[in-house]
Order: C-alpha cells, then sequence, then structure tokens
C-alpha cells in the first residue's frame, strides 16, 4: 500500500508581496498545477491515499476557480482516498460548498475521528488513519487500536516537555506512547523527520511547491510504503517542485571597484545550482567599500534574463577606513575628522555620514 503524505500547499495565495501582478497569477497556477501534477503521480503509482495535513489553501476564501479545479481532480481521482484536515490558513470549508462531497474525500472536525483501510495486503494489519484539526479545546491523545498500523495527522507547532494553549500547538508528551506508527505533520514549510518514540516516526513534509524566499531548497511530499503484513511504514521524501527557489550569496569583502563586485556576482552566479526554470535571488554580503557602489538596475538587466525569476538585495555592510582620511590636507580629509570626532554616533551611523559623505563630495551617487 501506498499513501502520500502532503501539506501547506498554500493554493491561490496572493503572493503580490513577492511578485508583480503577472508573475503572482503566474505562481498561482503553477502551484495549481503542482497539485494537478500530484494527483496524477498518485494515480500512476498505484497510491491509495492522500493525506492533506492542513493549508491546502492559503485562506478560508480562496476563488471559486481554484476550489472547483480541486474539487474536479478529487472526483476524477475517485478511486483514492483524500484525507484533509485545515490549518490554520484555510480554517473555513470551501470545498464542495454547492455540490455534494464525494465518499473519496474525508474531512475532520475538532474531534479525534479514525477511519480504518483495508489491510495492506493479504492478511495483514488493517491501516487506521486518526485526525483532527486544530481548535480551543485541551489537547488529548488520540484513541487508537495498538493492532492497527496507525497514522495520525496533526497541524501545529511540535512541543517538547510542556502543553500550551495555542491551538496551533501539538504537544509530543501527549503523543507519545499510544501508538502512533507515523505521525504525519503540516504547518512548517520544510521537510524534517524525527523519531516520536520506539514505535513511531513522526515528520513534517514541507511545503509542495515554495512560494518566496524563506521556502528555499527541495520542496515535496513524503511516500509512505507500506509492507503487504501491514508491519512496517517506509517514509520517503520525494522532492516534487516545478520550480527551485534560492537565495545565493555572494561575499565582497575586499572588492575596491565595482567591476570587481560585477565579476564576483558573475562567478557565484556561474557556480550555483539554479537553473533558467529558477527562482532566484542574489545577495551582497561581506563588507562594501564606500568607493563600491554596485548599479541595482544594471545587475538586474544583466542577470534577470537567465532565470525564471531574479531579484537583488545589497545586504553587505558599507565600510569607509576613516584611517585613510587622517593625513588627508583636502575637504575629504577634513569631513572625515569632522565625522569621526563627533559624538553621539554609534558606528552605523557614523559610517552611513561617511559614506555618504565621501561619495557626494566626489560627485557620485549617495547610495
Amino acid at each position: 500500500m501506498r499513501i502520500i503524505h502532503c501539506s501547506d500547499l498554500h493554493l491561490d495565495a496572493d503572493l503580490r508581496t513577492r511578485f508583480d501582478a503577472a508573475s503572482a497569477a503566474e505562481r498561482r497556477a503553477e502551484l495549481l498545477g503542482t497539485f494537478r501534477r500530484l494527483c496524477f503521480y498518485a494515480k500512476e503509482n498505484a497510491v491509495s491515499a492522500i493525506l492533506i495535513c492542513g493549508d491546502l489553501f492559503d485562506t478560508g476564501s480562496p476563488s471559486p476557480a481554484a476550489a472547483r479545479t480541486v474539487e474536479d481532480l478529487i472526483l476524477t481521482c475517485s478511486d483514492i482516498l483524500f484525507f484533509y484536515l485545515r490549518g490554520n490558513h484555510d480554517a473555513e470549508p470551501v470545498l464542495f460548498r454547492t455540490r455534494s462531497r464525494p465518499d473519496n474525500l474525508i474531512l475532520f472536525d475538532g474531534s479525534w475521528t479514525s477511519w480504518e483501510l483495508s489491510g495492506a495486503g493479504s492478511g495483514g494489519r488493517s491501516v487506521c488513519i486518526t485526525g483532527r484539526e486544530p481548535d480551543s479545546t485541551p489537547f488529548s491523545a488520540p484513541p487508537l487500536d495498538l493492532s492497527c498500523l496507525n497514522i495520525v495527522m496533526l497541524h501545529g507547532q511540535v512541543r517538547d516537555g510542556y502543553t500550551s494553549p495555542d491551538p496551533e500547538s501539538v504537544p509530543l508528551s501527549g503523543l507519545r506512547g499510544c501508538g502512533i506508527d507515523y505521525l504525519a505533520l503540516g504547518h512548517l514549510h520544510h521537510y524534517r523527520s524525527f523519531a516520536l518514540d520506539e514505535r513511531g516516526t513522526a515528520a513534517y513534509c514541507g511545503t509542495l511547491e515554495g512560494r518566496g524566499f524563506d521556502e528555499c531548497g527541495n520542496c515535496g511530499f513524503i511516500l509512505l510504503e507500506i509492507d503487504d503484513a501491514g508491519t512496517h511504514i517506509s517514509p520517503r521524501f520525494v522532492p516534487f517542485a516545478s520550480r527551485k527557489i534560492y537565495i545565493v550569496e555572494c561575499q565582497v569583502t575586499g572588492c575596491t571597484s565595482d567591476t570587481e563586485v560585477y565579476e564576483r556576482i558573475a562567478r557565484v552566479l556561474s557556480a550555483s545550482p539554479a537553473s533558467d526554470a529558477d527562482l532566484v535571488r542574489l545577495a551582497l554580503t561581506g563588507e562594501l567599500e564606500y568607493g563600491c557602489s554596485p548599479d541595482p538596475a544594471l545587475i538586474q538587466r544583466e542577470w534577470e534574463g537567465r532565470y525564471h525569476y531574479f531579484e537583488y538585495r545589497n545586504c553587505a555592510r558599507p565600510v569607509v577606513h576613516s584611517e585613510d582620511f587622517l593625513c588627508d590636507a583636502t575637504l575629504k580629509g577634513e569631513f572625515v575628522r569632522a565625522v569621526s570626532a563627533a559624538e553621539g554616533l554609534d558606528d552605523a551611523e557614523r559610517t552611513m555620514i561617511l559614506r555618504c559623505g565621501l561619495r557626494a563630495l566626489s560627485g557620485e551617487s549617495l547610495f
């Protein structure tokens, strides 16, 4: 038997805080397309069930078109069971409001609910799916049949050593020793797996497709393979995103001219694993001498055509070596000495004033 554990798809997210309107619309379509590919993957690989551990949608009021697309996919995959519990983003029920809910879509509420699947193989143990949605009631351990192979679905942040009244908190102390073989978690957007207790394993599958630069690296789902006897679950992370997201850092300490900065940018981008299908943020790091002022527009024009999406951030710390001007008899030297002797400035303020002033005295742009 095969089961897919996915979560945090955030379908129909606005995305306009990250992209312009056209790029945001394109990325929304790609996120929906990845869920479509997941459903076809399940059909082609004899997957029995898809566990969606929260935040299928980004809000409780997605567009009717997005909701209907998901409904059509569930109806099309009638031989696959979809177990769907809502998370903190998609807190309102949105699926099948205007048409009958199919038998292959199984929903949860704030109480523990279990469904027993047929045995994994001839004579095998039954596989039991148990879950509950986040709510404000006190957390209690799930009532599990220890003779079953138990998979428990939850959405929230795991906590160890104490309990929290936060409905998005998952207290591990209440889940250990109660017969869980696999704890399918949603909420965190990066893959993470760890031992729950002597019997069970817990895992966050992460998001299916990254949306922004806080979701770099491999994104995908976890494929659970259950042996014919129904005695063992083998989880395997499957990278599945249509595009990867990278933050490429370029260390510029030691560069003394813009030309050196541009050459270093070219080297680090060429060495990065990012392809033309990916989303890339270039971030300058280290120390940037006051004589260096790389042009953001030039950098954007030079490299944006190499990737599906490209953006530039200057995160380097500006530096000015005031000791180089101590014996300078020019106006620059007088300026540096005056600012260096000024009281009431912290290091960052002093550096910024020196940098801007020296660039102004040289007839250059301030930033």
